[in-house]
């Protein structure tokens, strides 16, 4: 007998399990994002199935296939109870358009189907018939209301970023960095990104000096032309404004200039290339003392040549500039010397990292602290003004959220209300897409190898796969892209009852201002979303 249901969104539909969190219906504000899926099993092979959709609604709904990968490494040592699998297993992940071709019915498998409603809706109650077929005969029906309600979410005042890796694009596509293949795929990554909430873009002015094995190097991806003669160093910004105006242009409104020192503690200058004598070569790296005389005099030359085109352009303001990420309590001195001679010659620069040692922050060394949620506490009993968030890589343990692929999708959804919760300013994760082995030794296939050759949970490096002519998004990337929503519907009640109250609502059902006590089920956090969507319009 054949299987059709609808199921909610943070579901995972695995090949050999019947789906459990059935959902018929749903609310949403004019202009949300409202995500549900369509699990089915058919009796015999079905090669090719059309889908059917009737509704009153039909221009504002889209549908994706959902595919699998291998989660190879669901969990790093112990961690929690809080998993769909700590072995490995078959992970529905990839959204697979259907505009080419059409769904599948794998033999003696459930299978699903992403839908999307999206489009500046009237209020009122939608009904949503969806058939399954093939050549004429229905293999399946079933049905799906949605209600709109009468309010807007509106634009987030929360910054968020995840890191853009160009090399990857270059590396998975065979294409040369900035030519202009690659810059329609690479614009296209991007577009994908501003539509699930990413309003900030690392800008490689350099090669980000990130997840490189010590005297190794990774793909220049430089923005900046540098000359070097027997007199100093001219610079050309030419390619780099025109880069930040066209992402503008996108939907970033923020930038994160690249990190000016190298990860985990400011020791040395990252990978610069200029051209000398009329050749390429590259001029700082490994080699390079952070706090040197040399990396100094081209800091002296470049930072205030930068500040003032980037003033010129109208983007000074946007801009928030990296020093080293993640720099560590032995490093305070190296990270320390950075940060002066940044400040020397970029004085008024807002300067933010990710760190998790709040000795940094209290020793005036950031201006913008962001701290892993796993070390966060520490911030949050400080009251520190202006405070980010980030994870990476440690929160298999005490139910942290992540957007591992093992995680259930209401742990990756949590997030938002966490955020709201604990007057979080901005979020940063570092794998947007990250598709190398750890510290970069090698590329990989996202398809293939989920957990960067072994070293991390699958689904850390990244939240969108390389499609044929660009992004096709994650499970875990809308999941996530839900728990911003969220975000957006307590910062609008917070302004018709006021943030006591709004806390309060999160308060008395559950959540604590922690990052790992909440209400650990969908259907806790399906019934504060309606007592917040009452509140909003009552």
């Amino acid at each position: 007998m054949n299987e059709i249901y609808t199921i909610c969104a943070e579901e995972k539909v695995l090949v050999d399990k019947k789906p459990r969190m059935l959902e018929k219906e749903n609310t949403m504000a004019r202009d949300e994002t409202l995500s549900f899926q369509v699990a089915y099993k058919i009796d015999w092979l079905q090669k090719e199935i059309e889908v059917k959709i009737k509704s009153p609604i039909k221009k504002y709904i889209s549908f994706r296939q959902v595919e699998y990968v291998s989660c190879t490494t669901p969990v790093l040592g112990d961690g929690d109870d809080y998993y769909l699998s700590k072995k490995a297993f078959l992970c529905p992940d990839v959204l697979c358009s259907c505009e080419k071709r059409k769904p599948t019915a794998r033999q003696d498998s459930y299978n699903s189907l992403w839908f999307t409603v999206k489009g500046d809706l009237k209020p009122g109650v939608y009904p949503i018939e969806i058939t399954l077929e093939q050549n004429g005969y229905v293999l399946g029906k079933t049905d799906y209301k949605v209600t709109v309600l009468d309010y807007y979410l509106g634009e987030s005042d929360l910054i968020y970023t995840n890191w853009f890796h160009y090399d990857s694009l270059a590396n998975y596509y065979n294409l040369k960095v900035f030519s202009s293949k690659y810059n329609r795929i690479m614009y296209d990554f991007i577009k994908s990104a501003t539509r699930h909430g990413m309003n900030m873009l690392l800008v490689p002015m350099f090669t980000p000096p990130l997840d490189t094995r010590h005297g190794s190097e990774r793909l220049t991806v430089q923005l900046v032309d540098v000359t070097k003669t027997e007199n100093g160093y001219s610079f050309d910004f030419n390619r780099l404004i025109s880069f930040m105006k066209k992402v503008k242009e996108l939907g970033i409104k923020y930038f994160e200039m690249s990190h000016l020192f190298t990860q985990w503690g400011a020791k040395h200058a990252p990978k610069i290339v200029a051209r000398v004598n009329g050749r390429l070569k590259r001029i700082f790296g490994w080699e390079t003392n952070a706090t040197g005389e040399d990396y100094e005099a081209f800091l002296g030359a470049f930072l205030p040549k930068l500040i003032e085109v980037l003033k010129e352009e109208q983007l000074y303001q946007s801009c928030r500039f990296h020093l080293s990420d993640e720099p560590y309590e032995q490093c305070l001195d190296s990270y320390m010397g950075a940060k002066n001679i940044f400040k020397k010659y970029a004085p008024d620069a807002i300067v933010m990292d990710a760190l998790s040692d709040y000795e940094f922050y209290k020793k005036g060394l950031v201006d913008v602290a962001i701290s892993s949620t796993a070390h966060i506490q520490t911030f949050l009993e400080n009251n520190t003004p202006d405070l980010w968030a980030y994870y990476c890589c440690s929160e298999s343990h005490s139910y942290l959220s992540n957007r591992y692929m093992s995680m259930p999708g209401e742990r990756i959804r949590v997030l938002g209300m966490q955020m709201y919760l604990n007057d979080i300013k901005g979020f940063l994760h570092w794998g947007y897409n990250f598709y190398n082995s750890v510290l970069s030794d090698e590329a990989v296939d996202p398809y293939l190898i989920t957990d960067a050759g072994g070293g991390l949970q699958s689904g850390d490096c990244y939240c969108v796969y390389p499609g044929r002519d660009g992004a096709l998004d994650s499970i875990r990337f809308e999941n996530f892209f839900d728990g911003l929503q969220d975000y957006k519907l307590f910062k609008c009640l917070e302004k018709k009852i006021g943030r006591a109250n709004a806390e309060k609502l999160l308060l008395d059902n559950g959540f604590k201002k922690t990052f790992t006590d909440y209400p650990r089920s969908i259907k806790a956090l399906k019934k504060i979303r309606k007592l917040a969507q009452q509140a909003l319009i009552n």
